[in-house]
């Protein structure tokens, strides 16, 4: 672990308090992606650990990483037997690293523009002249909010002016601290904010739905152990009492299969985000 360590160690001593209880198996590493703020992973995704570490009679433990940049890159060096990311970033694990598609979230993620709730902007035009807070050029809901605006003839530092947030969280923030006019976001992480600050914006601007977070097996876990690991995911979402409040509380809907060639439908989009990560620092 070297991009990802100092935030996995944080998640780890948070959620990981009574890990003297844990099964004795192999240790099972998760990496999730950071859409949203280190504590607020570890609060949502804890039943998810606890439900894997149980049914697979595995230790479970969850890892991040400062940004997107690193936790790709921690990633593709195969830091992590399961990832939880952004459909694009999983696109490029599975072609390029062999990384297996188990499940995705059912609910459609889309790309929101947001602006504070009492902002006289209209339209998407009104964004000209403006500065719109971006959680992380590499996100997807980023990458789709941006691509949107060029065809809608708004092009960034021509038309508006980015700034820069590290997460979807602080991007809200920016906008409710008057530091910038909009903000992009996305339903799933606006629904995992705390509402007094979730409960000073509005939606300018919906680009549309796309695919949500997308859970991979690493090769190396080998086929029955891949295999069992996609079931006790889809068991999670569908036949448990903790998994069904969940995807209520996080409004990801469900959790179903990867169809076959799905992931293939963000291949448009892998040049830019692979431009972003050479560039981005």
């Amino acid at each position: 672990m070297q991009a990802g360590l100092v935030l996995g160690l944080l998640i780890c001593s948070i959620g990981l308090s009574h890990a003297a209880e844990a099964p004795q198996g192999k240790l099972l590493e998760a990496g999730v992606a950071p859409y949203i703020s280190a504590r607020t992973l570890v609060t949502t995704y804890e039943p998810l650990r606890k439900h894997l570490e149980q049914s697979l009679a595995r230790p479970t433990r969850l890892y991040s990483a400062p940004g997107f940049k690193a936790f790709q890159a921690s990633s593709a060096r195969g830091d992590f037997d399961l990832v939880i990311t952004p459909a694009h970033f999983a696109r490029i694990l599975q072609k390029e690293y062999g990384y297996i598609a188990l499940a995705r979230y059912g609910g459609g993620a889309r790309g929101l523009i947001m602006v504070a709730r009492n902002s006289t902007m209209q339209g998407i035009q009104d964004l000209r002249g403006q500065k719109v807070a971006v959680p992380d050029r590499l996100s997807l809901a980023s990458i789709l909010c941006i691509e949107y605006l060029k065809e809608k003839g708004l092009h960034p530092e021509m038309e508006f002016q980015l700034v820069e947030a590290p997460s979807f969280n602080s991007a809200l923030q920016v906008v409710q601290n008057g530091e910038a006019a909009a903000a992009i976001s996305a339903p799933a992480a606006l629904a995992q904010m705390p509402e007094a600050l979730r409960n000073t914006v509005r939606t300018l601007v919906d680009t549309g739905e796309y695919i949500n977070l997308v859970f991979l097996a690493h090769p190396r876990l080998g086929a029955a152990e891949t295999e069992r690991l996609k079931k006790q995911l889809l068991q999670f979402g569908k036949n448990t009492p903790e998994g069904r409040q969940f995807l209520a509380d996080t409004a990801f809907g469900s959790l179903i299969p990867v169809a076959a060639g799905e992931l293939r439908r963000l291949d448009p989009y892998l040049p830019e985000t692979k431009r972003l990560l050479e560039g981005a620092p």
